[in-house]
């Protein structure tokens, strides 16, 4: 299912400081795509034949949102970046950036997880300024970012309402996916199962990213997963990063391709959808 949101005029869009040059105008309005395992918000800030879209990912498990940017670009290796979310004036988020390309799509993407707690700001927030820290370092020597760099402001607009759209996305998918939380823990169907199954010994040595490896990052990752009928995941959101930002994506994208549950059961023992936290 979609639902596109009106977009205001652009006078309407942006006030005061926020209309600088340097502030992106959405040219189309807010897309929100409802499928079957998750909500994502998409909107367009540059032109049809080069477009700049701004993404926010809303999971039915967990207390995060993700935030993207996807743009044309050539495929690269994915890499962290020490970065930073300012809203409006607020002080700014600091949080690790994950940049990688989609070598098939010919697409750049930047991802960020930001915790729900932190995003009240953005609901009536008139701008959104992603970037690079200034004091961003690799192994001893500054990171070229290329020509477009990772620095970009939106002109943000209808926050209140499009998030308020996506929280009943996720009410809803909470429901398909037969999703009951208590205490931040999944809580079993009153009649019926879980899911059942183990991530450990999933990801091996091997899978470690190469540049995690440079930078002797490690950490825990949480994940939300959802399982269907067939115990193959469905969905894989980070819900509580490890730190290192490749190692969240490269988890996750190893997770959706080898995990294999014992899927969730109904009254009758039948299979059903289900989610877990791993």
């Amino acid at each position: 299912m979609r639902l596109t949101l009106i977009a205001l005029t652009a006078a309407a869009m942006i006030s005061g400081p926020a209309q600088a040059a340097d502030v992106l105008q959405p040219s189309a309005k807010w897309v929100v795509e409802f499928d079957d395992a998750q909500c994502v918000a998409t909107r367009n800030y540059g032109s049809r034949e080069d477009p700049i879209y701004l993404v926010l990912k809303a999971p039915p498990l967990g207390s995060v949102l993700q935030i993207g940017v996807i743009r044309q670009g050539v495929g690269s290796d994915a890499r962290q970046i020490d970065g930073e979310l300012t809203f409006d004036q607020n002080a700014p988020l600091r949080t690790n950036l994950l940049q990688y390309g989609v070598k098939k799509l010919k697409q750049q993407a930047i991802i960020v997880n930001v915790r729900l707690q932190e995003l009240a700001p953005m609901r009536q927030a008139t701008t959104l300024r992603i970037r690079a820290r200034e004091d961003l370092q690799k192994l001893g020597s500054r990171i070229n970012l290329g020509a477009r760099g990772v620095d970009v402001t939106f002109a943000l607009t209808q926050m209140s309402s499009l998030l308020g759209i996506l929280d009943s996305c996720v009410v809803d998918l909470k429901q398909v996916w037969n999703v009951k939380e208590h205490g931040g823990a999944i809580v079993a169907p009153s009649q019926g199962s879980g899911p059942v199954g183990s991530l450990a010994g999933l990801i091996s040595e091997k899978d470690y990213p190469a540049m995690a490896l440079a930078e002797y990052q490690s950490g825990v990752v949480a994940f939300a997963l959802l399982i269907d009928e067939q115990g193959k995941v469905a969905d894989c959101t980070v819900i509580e990063t490890s730190g290192a930002a490749s190692l969240d994506a490269q988890s996750c994208g190893i997770i959706k391709a080898r995990a294999r549950y014992s899927p969730a059961r109904g009254p009758k023992g039948e299979p059903i959808k289900g989610a877990v936290i791993g």
